[in-house]
Formats: C-alpha cells, sequence, structure tokens
C-alpha cells in the first residue's frame, strides 16, 4: 500500500509538468499520434488498461472477451499494469504519446488529470446515448464530474466493510455483527482469549489491516479529515481528527482487543482463524475464499463516531482528450458496455453502482457483496482535491506512528497538518 501511494504521489508532483511539455511537443510536431481510424476492413483496436491484477482482472477480461465476440468491428486489448506504477505510466502516456483509448482512474485521481485538460469531456456522449443519471447510485454518478463538467464513468463504489469470523462469533454466543462502538468493544471483549493457557492472548478480537483505508473511516465517522470541507487547510489538527486516533489507538492501549499494528499482520491473522473482525476492502474476497475451512461473514462497518459514514471509493473509466472521431465513438461504446455489464465485474469482487444491477437477483445473490452495498447511501470518498494524493500519505504516516507510540497522536497530527498546509499555500 504504501508503495502504491509513494508512486500516486510521484505521478501528481510530475503530472503537470509532463502534460505541459507535451502541450509544447504537439504544437512543433513531436511526440507519436495514435491513427483515429483502422485501415479499411479491418476492425478498430481500442488499448484498455487498469491495474486489476487481481481476481477481479479475470472477471475483466471476461467482459472483455464478450464484448470482442459481440463487436467484430472493434476489438479491445486490455493492458493490467500493478497499481504500484500504473499511475506514473498513465501520466507518461497522456504527456508523451501512447495512451490508451480507455483507461481506469480511481476517483480521487479524477481532479487532478482533469484540472490539466489530460481527459475527454463526456457530457455530449452521456445526453446522446440517454444514458439515466437516475440509474446510478448518485455519490458514484458524481464522482466523474469535475467543475460541472463530467470526464469520467463510474464502474463501481468499493467501501471498507467488516468481515467476521462466524464460527468465533458462535463460540461467543455473539448471534449478530456489531453496528454500534458499544457493540463493537463488547463483542470484541468477548473474542480476545487466551485459547491455550500460556497467559498469552492469542485470539484477538479486532486487528488493524489496512490503515489508510480504517483510519480515513474512522476520520469521516469523528467528522475529522485531512482536509476542511472548503478543502483550503488541514483538518488533521483537529479535536475531531484526534478523537479519531485516540480511539483506534485505544482498541490496543485501552481496551486489550487489538495487538498494535507495528509487526502484527492482522490479515493473516484473520485469515487463519486467530481475529474475529477486521475492517478491509470488498476486493479481498477472493484471498478468504482461498482460504480452506474459514467460515466468514461481512457486513456493513459499526458506527463509531457521530457521524454515519464510512470511506469508499470508485473505478471510473477515463478516455485522454485527444481521442476524436470514430475512435472516441468507439471507446465509449466499450465504457458503456463495461457499465451495462457490471453484474460479471461484481462477482470478480465488487459493487456496481447501477440500481438496476443492484436490485437484481444475480446481484443479491451475492452474499458479502450485497453487505458492503447496505452502505452505498452514505459512503464518503476522500476529498475531491487537485493535491488529494500528494498529502495523504502525511496522514497515513502520521496515524502509522500514532499506533505504534512513536510520538503523541496530538503531535504527529499538528506536525501532518503543517505538511499538508505547506503543500496547500504552494498551489
Amino acid at each position: 500500500m504504501l508503495m502504491q501511494r509513494s508512486s500516486m504521489e510521484n505521478a501528481s508532483k510530475w503530472l503537470s509538468f509532463l502534460v505541459a511539455t507535451a502541450a509544447i511537443a504537439a504544437m512543433f510536431g513531436c511526440g507519436p499520434a495514435k491513427a483515429q481510424n483502422p485501415a479499411p476492413g479491418e476492425p478498430m483496436e481500442l488499448a484498455f488498461w487498469n491495474g486489476f491484477s487481481g481476481p477481479d482482472g479475470k472477471a475483466m477480461e471476461q467482459i472483455v472477451k464478450q464484448f470482442n465476440a459481440e463487436h467484430p468491428r472493434i476489438h479491445v486489448k486490455m493492458q493490467i499494469i500493478p497499481w504500484g506504477t500504473y499511475y506514473d505510466k498513465v501520466t507518461l502516456g497522456l504527456a508523451f504519446g501512447g495512451a490508451p483509448d480507455v483507461f481506469i482512474l480511481h476517483a480521487n485521481r479524477v481532479p487532478e488529470f482533469a484540472s490539466h485538460d489530460a481527459l475527454n469531456r463526456l457530457d455530449d456522449l452521456v445526453a446522446s446515448d440517454k444514458l439515466d443519471s437516475a440509474d446510478f447510485v448518485p455519490k458514484a454518478w458524481n464522482a466523474g464530474i469535475w467543475q460541472g463538467k463530467r470526464f469520467a464513468l463510474p464502474l463501481d463504489c468499493h467501501p471498507v466493510g467488516m468481515y467476521y469470523n462466524v464460527d468465533l462469533f458462535k463460540k461467543a454466543g455473539i448471534d449478530h455483527p456489531p453496528t454500534t462502538m458499544a457493540e463493537f468493544l463488547d463483542d470484541a471483549h468477548r473474542l480476545t482469549k487466551d485459547t491455550d493457557g500460556d497467559g498469552k492472548t492469542d485470539q484477538w478480537g479486532y486487528a488493524m489491516t489496512d490503515i489508510h483505508l480504517v483510519s480515513t473511516t474512522f476520520l469521516d465517522q469523528f467528522g475529522g479529515g485531512v482536509l476542511t470541507p472548503d478543502m483550503k487547510a488541514s483538518a488533521l489538527d483537529s479535536p475531531a481528527s484526534l478523537q479519531a486516533v485516540e480511539t483506534l489507538l485505544g482498541f490496543s492501549d485501552k481496551e486489550k482487543i487489538s495487538n498494535p499494528p507495528s509487526g502484527d499482520d492482522g490479515w493473516r491473522g484473520f485469515q487463519t482463524g486467530k481475529v474475529g473482525m477486521v475492517f478491509q476492502g470488498i476486493w479481498m474476497i477472493d484471498s478468504l475464499e482461498q482460504q480452506k475451512g474459514l467460515n466468514y461473514a461481512a457486513a456493513p462497518v459499526p458506527f463509531f463516531g457521530p457521524v454515519h459514514t464510512v470511506q469508499a471509493s470508485s473505478h471510473c473509466m477515463s478516455m485522454p482528450a485527444a481521442l476524436k472521431g470514430a475512435r472516441r465513438e468507439a471507446a465509449w461504446s466499450f465504457m458503456r458496455y463495461l457499465s451495462d455489464h457490471s453484474l460479471t465485474w461484481a462477482k470478480g469482487g465488487q459493487v456496481p453502482v447501477r440500481l438496476s444491477i443492484l436490485h437484481s437477483t444475480g446481484f443479491q445473490d451475492l452474499r458479502v457483496q450485497r453487505e458492503f452495498a447496505k452502505q452505498l447511501d452514505y459512503v464518503q470518498y476522500e476529498p475531491f482535491s487537485t493535491v488529494i494524493n500528494q498529502i495523504s500519505g502525511f496522514a497515513d504516516s502520521a496515524i502509522d506512528a500514532s499506533l505504534n507510540h512513536v510520538d503523541k497522536p496530538e503531535t504527529l497530527l499538528k506536525d501532518a497538518a503543517r505538511r499538508v498546509n505547506n503543500v496547500l499555500r504552494r498551489q
């Protein structure tokens, strides 16, 4: 995760320079240009880039194969690039030529790329194709819009959710997953045990898995965050953010229901039946399905603070600004097809954002995805700031250090806020 975020930050810093350089190159006729139309009788080949290197990649390959079979005049060639280097390659492709015709952006990257005029406006395509916004989850639909203009089409929404061990719950006499802080703490205490009698806890009620996903959810639920609502200053040094971090710290220090995250693989502990509850992304389903003997289920994240929300993002489909004519129309046809067939995508470990698909029997039969989908009405995306990927790492590092007792949370959060504000002042 840290490696991926570092790459995202590097891409953010270079995007402005690269796009500006590409504009100059275009003025002088430099840089490779992709042919807009194929030779007579040949299918139009579209390049599609994404970072779906896990089980979701197999689901996407299935959809692409089906599209190609149904559209003989268009052939989509998919390239999967690991997320750790993905945004660097997309940025370079957009700046110097060789960009794909369709590519995936996480929702929090749309403002950054759109603000540098790197993305194609899609408003006319949405209107002419009569794509009904009422069939989309509103927050996901709006994630593709920057300054009133549409630059991306959402494919899914992947909120954080709760996974719990069904067998451990039954042994502890717990008959339903927790929905509040009080229920969570009560369940976690009942699940935390010394099972072999050696005086050391070897079964935990809860474990930290992904500091970024979990901490952003807690910051949101307590009314804090990386940025203030107007995105003009950091909110990391606010009382609400401090309360969120201290609550997380209290799980290990005060409540003794969790190990400190340092040196402890919480996800592995859950996979092997040593942890009762974790918060993680929907895309982790496959790693649980592959674990023999693990009886698990999913549920919405409990409400720990006064704000009923949970962290989420979306995979959004975009095309480069330079795409025109028949190639642009073909790219849109493929994007629309992916959206229309997102039930297949959901089976790979995602939550679609088309209401007609969410309400279908096929989706409701997906026992984990349907639980995560219960949160769609109150999901919270990261701030739609052009610098969010430069500054969110400051929050992650400060919270990680807080949970591992490097310094006091208040001190660490103030320092992170200072760093965030320095970036904001340079805009």
